[in-house]
């Protein structure tokens, strides 16, 4: 349910009219745009006693369209209270006693897509809940990458958290990123957090200079090098599947890269390059690809990762205009957001968290 009039009060009615027929649980996604007091939501939804989570994102998908100032509301089953996890700004990550009884549905999970340890609250969780479920969600935060409050449950509003529910929903998923390596092997010989200092034994910006200038025949600064970068992530290598992409956000002063979440220490990594019509493909094949697998859909969840956007410029509605003409002939609506890094268990893989990758989740229908 797309909400053109995002306030508190405008939410909750949307979510009392929906619930005249039945009862349901609501993870609520917003657009950064969307002004809005999320205090007086979170209050106003404790006092009728309503399960939810939610989080702020650049966009909210709604079948092709994308909006910044809109509120979607989408009904789900909670098999358990949403869990607040703190922690993800120093590392000193708790993950606490999940009350999963139930062996069945899926796991979502929203995060603070700018936090710096987004890859070890992933790793944490899945030692704690090993790999009983499938698990899908997707990195809040803001395009500006101001860091602000993005995530909220009952508890309140909150940045370097994550929140995690178990749903009583089935998915069935798909991952694709569509991004091809253009050189390596490199080894992380130093890595801190999210921070790489050294590829090789050397500086990681020399490195990484080196074969961006040579690449597109220019001098890379500290003033143009994301609008080179953003075309250039690298990707931690993957024997079975596609390389797990990590994007390199910021050039610190010491010649170090920051990218969007952690690369491990001493991990392989190759340069990576994608062209227009092969991302474009990705989005093609990976809905395909997950619908073939349902069986009772109830909605399609996209988390389409914020710097295709960026890359893709105006042929970015292609993208969604691909997923939503597949899953219209299932007449599977299509909700979704423009992610700041994406969660996934699809294709067979183990939990982690992805960049300048699309995620399909279809939810099963649930039946009480």
């Amino acid at each position: 349910m797309l909400i053109d009039v995002p306030t508190p009060e405008n939410i909750l009615f949307n979510i009392n009219k929906y619930n005249t027929e039945s009862i349901h649980d609501f993870i609520i996604l917003c657009g950064e745009d969307a002004k809005m007091d999320y205090s007086i939501l979170i209050e106003l939804l404790n006092q009728q006693e309503i399960r939810f989570c939610g989080g702020i994102f650049p966009g909210v998908i709604h079948n092709d369209a994308c909006f910044s100032d809109k509120v979607l509301l989408l009904p789900v089953h909670f098999n358990s209270d949403p869990v607040l996890i703190k922690g993800l700004d120093d590392g000193q990550i708790q993950i606490p006693l999940l009350d999963f009884s139930s062996q069945s549905g899926s796991l979502f999970i929203l995060v603070d897509g700018l936090s710096n340890w987004i890859s070890k609250f992933v790793y944490c969780l899945y030692n704690e809940i090993g790999s009983e479920y499938q698990v899908f969600g997707s990195g809040t935060g803001c395009s500006n990458f101001d860091r602000v409050n993005c995530v909220f449950n009952n508890e309140g509003f909150f940045k370097d958290a994550a929140v995690v529910v178990l749903l009583k929903n089935l998915i069935t998923q798909s991952i694709r990123h569509g991004w091809k390596t253009i050189s390596g092997p490199y080894l992380a010989t130093k890595t801190n957090a999210n921070l790489l200092e050294q590829i090789n034994w050397q500086p990681a910006y020399q490195v990484y200079k080196e074969i961006i200038e040579q690449e597109e025949d220019i001098e890379l600064t500290k003033e143009n090098y994301y609008e080179y970068a953003k075309h250039y992530p690298f990707g931690v290598y993957r024997s079975d599947r596609e390389n797990l992409i990590r994007d390199p956000v910021i050039l610190e002063d010491n010649q170090a890269i920051r990218f969007g979440a952690e690369i491990p220490s001493n991990s392989v990594l190759y340069l990576m390059k994608s062209e227009v019509n092969d991302m474009l493909l990705a989005g093609h094949e990976v809905c395909e690809d997950a619908i073939e697998k349902c069986q009772h859909p109830q909605f399609l969840f996209l988390a389409d990762c914020i710097s295709r956007t960026w890359i893709l410029n105006q042929q970015f509605k292609d993208e969604l205009a691909n997923i939503a003409s597949k899953a219209k002939t299932k007449n599977i609506p299509v909700f979704g957001v423009l992610s700041m890094g994406e969660i996934s268990s699809a294709n067979g893989a183990l939990l982690d968290y992805h960049h300048k990758t699309i995620v399909v989740s279809i939810l099963e229908q649930h039946e009480e």
